[in-house]
Order: C-alpha cells, then sequence, then structure tokens
C-alpha cells in the first residue's frame, strides 16, 4: 500500500477533490474521517507545492501552465472542508477560523495574479468590515447578476468537464478554459463563504457568552443614597415645574399660613372693584315700559309662544 508521502502532488490533488465533490454533492456519507482524509492530503500536496515555489507574486495568469492551473483552487478545497467538517460546537468555532483563513490565503493567491482586487482580513474591524461587505453595498441588480454569473459559470464548467471525458475533444485550451472557470467561480464562493461564517461567528460567541458580567462594585457604586420613602417625579413634570413654576415640589417655603392669608388679602384689596351689574327687571316692570319697539318684542314673542307651544317641534312624517 502507497502511503501519503509517496504520492505525487496531482495523486494527492485528485482523490481529495474527488473526495469534495463527493461530499458536496451527497454522493458519499458526510463522515468526519472522509473530511479528515481530504484535508490531509490537500495540505500534504500544499506542503510539497511550497516546496516547489510552483506559484510566484511576480506572475500573470497567462503566464501559468495549464496543468499548474488546477492547484490554484486547492486552499479553497482546504475552506470548504473545514467549513463543512463538523456541527460540534466546540469544534465549529476552531474550523471557521480555519476555513477563512484558507479562503483568504486562496484569495490572495488569487490578487496576486490580477484575478481579485480587494481580499479581506480574518480579524476585521468595523470599518474593513464594512469595506468588503459586499452584500451590505449591492442593490438587488448587482446580487441578482452575480447569481447569475455564478450560475453561467457552473454551466460552462459542467459542458467543459463533459469535454475532458471524451479524449478526442481533450487539448490543452479545454483544460486551461475548466481550469480558469474553475478558479472564478471558487472566487465567489470564497467571497460568499467568509461573509457567512464571520456573521456565524458572532452567533457562536453570543450564544457562548450571552450577557456581560454584572460588576457589583458598580451597582454598588450607583445605588440611590435614599433609604426611607421617597417621592418619583417625571422628567416632564420635572420640566415644567422649573421651566414655569419655579422651583417646583418640594420647595422649600418662603412664608406661613398667615403671612400668605395676609398677601393674599392685600392683593385683592388692591383690584379694583368692578360695577355691580343692574338687577333684572320683573315682567311687570317690562309691561309698563313705555317703548313701542319694546312693546311690539313681547307682541311678538307671544303670538309665536301661542304658534308653538312648547314640545311641538317638528311633527312632519309622523304618524
Amino acid at each position: 500500500m502507497t502511503s501519503n508521502d509517496e504520492l505525487t502532488i496531482s495523486e494527492l490533488f485528485d482523490f481529495s477533490y474527488d473526495l469534495q465533490q463527493k461530499l458536496e454533492t451527497n454522493k458519499i456519507e458526510q463522515k468526519l474521517e472522509t473530511f479528515n482524509t481530504a484535508i490531509e492530503r490537500l495540505k500534504l500536496a500544499e506542503d510539497k507545492l511550497d516546496e516547489l515555489h510552483l506559484f510566484s507574486d511576480n506572475e500573470e495568469i497567462n503566464e501559468v501552465a495549464s496543468n499548474e492551473l488546477r492547484y490554484f483552487i486547492l486552499y479553497a478545497l482546504i475552506g470548504w472542508l473545514y467549513e463543512y467538517r463538523s456541527s460540534n460546537r466546540e469544534q465549529r468555532l476552531d474550523d471557521i477560523h480555519l476555513s477563512i483563513s484558507y479562503l483568504i490565503k486562496y484569495l490572495q493567491l488569487c490578487k496576486n495574479y490580477g484575478l481579485v482586487k480587494q481580499v479581506p482580513i480574518e480579524n476585521d474591524d468595523d470599518d474593513d468590515k464594512e469595506k468588503f461587505r459586499l452584500h451590505a453595498t449591492q442593490d438587488r441588480q448587482a446580487k441578482i447578476q452575480k447569481i447569475k454569473e455564478k450560475k453561467a459559470l457552473e454551466q460552462s464548467i459542467t459542458k467543459l468537464r463533459e469535454m475532458m471525458q471524451d479524449s478526442n475533444r481533450v487539448d490543452d485550451e479545454t483544460k486551461r478554459r475548466l481550469y480558469l472557470e474553475q478558479i472564478r467561480w471558487w472566487i465567489k464562493q470564497a467571497e460568499d463563504d467568509i461573509f457567512e461564517l464571520k456573521d456565524e461567528i458572532k452567533l457562536l460567541q453570543f450564544a457562548k457568552n450571552p450577557m456581560p458580567p454584572i460588576n457589583n462594585s458598580a451597582a454598588a457604586t450607583n445605588k440611590l443614597p435614599i433609604d426611607g420613602p421617597f417621592t418619583l417625579v417625571t422628567t416632564k413634570d420635572r420640566l415644567y415645574k422649573e421651566a414655569v413654576g419655579g422651583a417646583g415640589y418640594p420647595s422649600v417655603p418662603t412664608m406661613t399660613v398667615q403671612e400668605f392669608y395676609d398677601d393674599l388679602a392685600r392683593r385683592q384689596a388692591q383690584q379694583p372693584v368692578p360695577p355691580s351689574k343692574p338687577a333684572p327687571l320683573s315682567d311687570e316692570q317690562l309691561n309698563e315700559v313705555d317703548d313701542p319697539a319694546h312693546r311690539q318684542n313681547v307682541r311678538l314673542t307671544d303670538e309665536f309662544k301661542d304658534d308653538n307651544p312648547r314640545g311641538y317641534g317638528n311633527r312632519y312624517n309622523r304618524s
């Protein structure tokens, strides 16, 4: 049986890539051992690639050979395997950090070759996070366009893979197109996964520590220095009394009860006395008034009362 150390980079990568594809499409059972096996072989391939210095930060994508292009997605595959390896809460947080680390490493490699303009950092603050939050800054049409581009890449990859199965149609150009399409698809996938994984970290940390500890010393310091009963005054009442009613309640008394009544009597005495209203005239006095206009009004009033007795009202359409 051949050990992992004796396998070539191509054999290690192809075996792990095949496992990842089967795990993603649920063609095999998603066991922890399967994820660990794929991760172990991809990391061994990563070490061998580092020894060969296969990729550089001063090259362009056109300078990379077609057979070497497929190794670009190695970091993305490791990041995906860590992302879906475990659902255990204790292990989950560590796997998320490892996944983000490898996905960022993949995007950094793509940036070195001019395929990506911006790469997030793993432990970003609020400012850096807002710069990279593609979902928050994009409008609805931009998000729809991104989904369409990703779907188009998936369709193109499927067609190119079918062409690769036909030995008569396999050439260097077809392989290069397939690997480049895979690289572009994983770029979009990595950006989405990093965004979602960082949000998941917040949820896991909040579930672990839902409430901050209470500082007993601070609570004792902020305690009101009142031992007996006291009166609560709302802010609105306080503002009204201070602005309109002076000091408000409770206030220090400025005079005794007797002094208050003496002051009230003095102020009332200083006010002018209004003229008294004349007493209303009786009916006999009104009849004796020698005023033609008055007599006319009295006569009209009596006639109106005769024609419209009390309670007569509007009797139209009454049965």
